[in-house]
């Protein structure tokens, strides 16, 4: 029989996800948690790992020590092992929660930014985790500079847990590379900090960024959840993503027609989400809501009152499945281009609107001209002083303040020129 593993982080107890119902029992991430336990409890798992970020920073002890205490009791009664690092958002609250309670199966690693190791022992096999803990909220040294000091048996399979940012030698996050993960010697690396789940390696070592197991925002789109381990030997682990979370966020692209009117465009866009809901049926069975950004592309006469014609989506939309999965639309983008026959003769134009057909074309075509480099560097300016204003400092700490990006800047421009190209235009026609 193997060893099962639960594996998770990121969690972020005290959270609740954007764009659903807050009221809602499913938003919550206590709700995900709860769910966790109980089918770690129900698939018979051994041991359950947690790599840092389990309590949020924002919400602290109140609102997570009621279900994680509920949650290390019941894991607790059925025999299930714990074995956590803390992560820069917990790296305080959750250290106190497990000292002040001195649960017997939780197992809390690395306590003050040092490599340790603990051994799991069972009927199943034995099992080293080896674990590191941010000893405060930013760290900016390598904690793989020490990890060969831990005295690991070669004979046993080792797990890593660690919370940090792999490849991003200047994070503050704890910094370490691929390359040290896949040559350290664990045979799995359970990895935290990275909310969409990533796989860098499905074979040993296995190694990952579960992600959160419960999604947060829209850009956390895709299927949530904790991984399953099975350990059959060193180099012989089965891995499975258990989808678990309540919410689930999705991008779709809807084409529109020149000739489109009200109706059409609208029917498009409902037509489209309810079939690309329906495809996602098998993964939904643990989805209550199913939350979608549209982005409407092609060309049309009246891009801007496409404005008016999808609001009425965005705000009245709602259709649920056979799963019982509400379908619901956050926002929908009008990237819609102005029908214009010939914009390459209209961007010859010295006019106003030739100055915006010329700038749209540099944008698709990936050339610049002076023009659109001056409003690259208007939106670069704008960007660096939100950085630097002290009233967002609080975001910039947390990396939640957007760097330039010129890919991003260029396709704004290119939505704004669209809009007002169209409007100069329906003005000439009037």
């Amino acid at each position: 029989m193997p060893i099962k593993i639960l594996a998770t982080a990121d969690l972020h107890l005290g959270r609740k996800s954007s764009a659903v119902p807050s009221v809602a029992d499913e938003s919550s991430t206590k709700h995900t948690w709860n769910n966790m336990v109980d089918r770690a409890i129900e698939q018979g798992v051994h041991v359950l790992l947690l790599s840092g970020d389990i309590i949020d920073q924002d919400n602290k002890y109140y609102e997570a020590i009621g279900p994680i205490q509920s949650g290390f009791d019941k894991l607790n009664k059925n025999g299930i092992a714990v074995y956590l690092v803390t992560g820069n958002h917990d790296f305080d609250v959750l250290a106190e929660i497990i000292r002040s309670n001195k649960y017997e199966n939780i197992h809390l690693l690395g306590a003050g930014g040092n490599w340790e190791k603990k051994t799991y022992k069972s009927d199943e096999g034995m099992l080293q985790v080896a674990g590191w803990s941010f000893p405060n909220k930013y760290v900016t040294e390598n904690p793989m500079i020490k990890f060969s000091e831990l005295e690991l048996d070669p004979n046993v399979v080792t797990v890593g847990l660690l919370h940090g940012e792999v490849d991003a030698l200047e994070s503050k996050y704890a910094p370490v590379s691929l390359s040290e993960l896949k040559f350290a010697g664990p045979e799995a690396w359970i990895l935290g900090h990275i909310h969409k789940p990533v796989e860098f390696s499905s074979e040993a070592p296995y190694i990952a960024y579960p992600g959160s197991p419960h999604a947060l925002d829209p850009g956390e789109t895709g299927a949530h959840g904790p991984v399953l381990l099975e350990v059959y030997g060193k180099n012989d682990i089965k891995v499975e993503r258990i989808p678990l979370s309540p919410i689930r966020y999705e991008n779709i692209t809807v084409a529109v027609e020149t000739g489109d009117d009200e109706s059409a465009v609208r029917d498009a866009m409902t037509s489209t989400l309810l079939q690309e809901g329906q495809k996602l049926l098998p993964e939904l069975a643990n989805v209550a809501f199913l939350v979608y950004d549209i982005v409407l592309e092609g060309t049309h006469t009246e891009v801007k009152e496409l404005d008016d014609w999808i609001d009425p989506v965005v705000q009245n939309y709602e259709q649920k499945l056979e799963t019982g999965t509400q379908i619901t639309v956050r926002k929908v983008e009008n990237n819609v281009q102005p029908a214009v026959e010939n914009l390459e003769e209209l961007a010859e134009n010295p006019s106003p609107a030739g100055k915006l057909a010329e700038t749209i074309l540099a944008i698709q075509q990936g050339r610049t001209t002076p023009f659109l480099n001056k409003l690259t560097d208007e939106w670069k300016g704008k960007i660096q002083k939100l950085n630097k204003a002290g009233t967002y400092s609080p975001l910039k700490q947390d990396g939640r303040l957007p760097e330039f990006d010129e890919q991003m800047a260029r396709k704004a421009i290119l939505q704004e020129c669209n809009q007002l190209l169209n409007k100069l235009i329906n003005q000439q026609q009037t």
